[in-house]
């Protein structure tokens, strides 16, 4: 029984080390969808702010705007795409997190069973070595072996 437990002890171990990581990439899932949309709001802003003041002086600088706008839309598009395979990521990882979460709840619970049978084993085992029934007759036993 002790090297059953001792084994769960190191499973539990190897899981609570899986748990972590885990947790580390969600983390990371999770910034990384932040950044993606902190720089889409950027760009909306900036594309705003570049059609907001139409007035131009020149046919270049006008050039210039509408290339820059043509470029923001382009970008936002591809952040578009960008985000969502972020979010996709994050929810794999959710859903990676709560499974390694999950397994490593269900093999505390097992280790924890087994170390209570373990310890109910070993009191049981104390409990028939002291019970005078349980000596007499190994006495007796062993008197006979004597006797013999």
């Amino acid at each position: 029984m002790k090297r059953k437990v001792k084994g769960l002890q190191r499973i539990l171990k190897v899981r609570d080390t899986q748990k972590k990581l885990k947790e580390m990439a969600l983390a990371k899932a999770g910034n990384h969808c932040a950044v993606l949309e902190h720089n889409a709001d950027r760009i909306r802003k900036l594309q705003i702010e570049t059609l907001s003041d139409v007035q131009a002086v020149n046919a270049d600088m006008l050039s210039a705007r509408m290339e820059l706008s043509g470029r923001l839309v382009d970008a936002e598009r591809s952040i578009e795409a960008s985000m969502e395979k972020a979010r996709q990521d994050f929810a794999h990882a959710e859903r990676q997190n709560l499974a390694a979460r999950t397994t490593y709840e269900g093999t505390e619970k097992l280790l924890h069973s087994n170390l209570r049978k373990a310890r109910k084993a070993e009191i049981f085992k104390t409990d028939v070595r002291h019970n005078i029934l349980y000596n007499i007759g190994n006495n007796r036993k062993k008197d006979r072996r004597d006797d013999g």
